[in-house]
């Protein structure tokens, strides 16, 4: 004998709420108080009720509309992949809604609300560190959902993003291979998950060439000033390492800022490689040896999977993980026979002045 299904009546009985705000709640409707609503998914994930896909479908018509969650529009692979996938999307005849969570969970989630309310096809998130409230309200919506750039093993969504660990193994194997053996690795935190995978790739290269005791992953803070400052003591000791990777592009530019103070020259004194990819590595000299993200190839595999959502929502869950190149250019190279003092080279050091905001 078949189990009974739940109704939504049980769910907002269980909720204490009326018939009607349960299913305002499961609709996207607006009007519905974070408690009351907070009250309700709670109540429907522990009875295991899930709304109707098919009768939801047959009463929303589709409006052609995405949303699309991203911490910031600053950050330049966030700005990538809004451009790349915007543009495949006005390709298809769809509008794209953007919205910024600010690495806020509470924000993430009332902006997410927000698309929902206003009746969005799918959705495409870069998730915040602790995305639980909005993950729970997207899968109740049963809505078609990719998360992109910051995922997990465990993802209950399609996700689409790089092969992380593969990454780092890769740039760490380089300086490695160069003669480098005191590298530290500079990341703003390890709570993200991508993030967590990059320490993870490069502690793995280290311990392959058995010099994991010798591997130093800095943890300075989440902005430029702090990365710099954070970094700075590091590169005038007299045990500084011999090679920095820097795991994002915020990273990137603390480790510049200090390089600079410490009067230092790449790749004389210093060799430097970036996790992503940007113009400007190339309008610096020496050229900046990077890690490329694929955004276009992301952006592209996360519209695929969406847009074939719609036509089939209860497909198994894609996840995707795209190799990242390395671009090998000129701040990688042999490590100096023997460290010694720090010492300026005023043509590196005008070209960042010059070239960083």
């Amino acid at each position: 004998m078949s189990q009974r299904k739940t109704t939504i009546r049980e769910v907002a009985s269980r909720a204490g709420v009326s018939l009607g705000t349960a299913s305002n709640v499961f609709n996207g409707k607006a009007g519905v108080g974070a408690e009351s609503r907070q009250r309700v998914l709670e109540a429907a994930e522990a009875l295991g009720f899930r709304p109707n896909s098919l009768a939801a479908g047959l009463r929303r018509q589709r409006t052609r509309t995405i949303g699309l969650v991203v911490p910031d529009v600053l950050n330049i692979v966030f700005n990538e992949l809004v451009e790349h996938l915007e543009n495949i999307a006005l390709s298809q005849s769809y509008e794209v809604i953007i919205v910024t969570s600010r690495e806020d969970p509470e924000r993430e989630h009332e902006r997410v609300r927000a698309l929902l309310s206003r009746r969005v096809d799918g959705l495409v998130i870069v998730p915040t560190r602790d995305w639980s409230a909005t993950e729970r309200e997207m899968r109740h919506h049963r809505i078609p959902v990719v998360v992109l750039d910051r995922v997990a093993a465990h993802d209950h969504f399609p996700s689409v993003a790089v092969d992380n660990a593969a990454a780092t193994r890769l740039g760490t194997e380089h300086l490695l291979g160069l003669g480098h053996r005191d590298l530290a690795f500079v990341i703003n935190s390890t709570r993200l998950w991508n993030s967590a995978a990059r320490v993870e790739g490069f502690l793995a290269a280290m311990r392959a060439a058995g010099l994991e005791k010798r591997a130093r992953v800095l943890l300075p803070g989440m902005t430029e000033e702090e990365t710099r400052a954070g970094v700075l003591p590091v590169l005038t000791a007299a045990n500084r390492p011999t090679a920095v990777f820097t795991g994002s592009n915020v990273a990137t530019l603390g480790v510049l800022r200090a390089v600079q103070d410490a009067g230092m020259a790449i790749p004389q004194d210093l060799s430097l490689l970036a996790f992503d990819d940007f113009a400007w590595l190339t309008v610096l000299r020496p050229f900046v040896s990077a890690i490329r993200q694929p955004t276009e190839a992301l952006a592209g595999h996360a519209w695929r999977i969406l847009t074939a959502a719609f036509e089939a929502p209860d497909r198994p869950a894609e996840h995707i993980r795209l190799p990242a190149p390395l671009i090998a250019r000129e701040t990688t190279a042999a490590p100096p026979g023997k460290v010694k003092a720090p010492r300026r080279m005023k043509a590196f050091k005008d070209t960042v002045d010059g070239a960083l905001p």
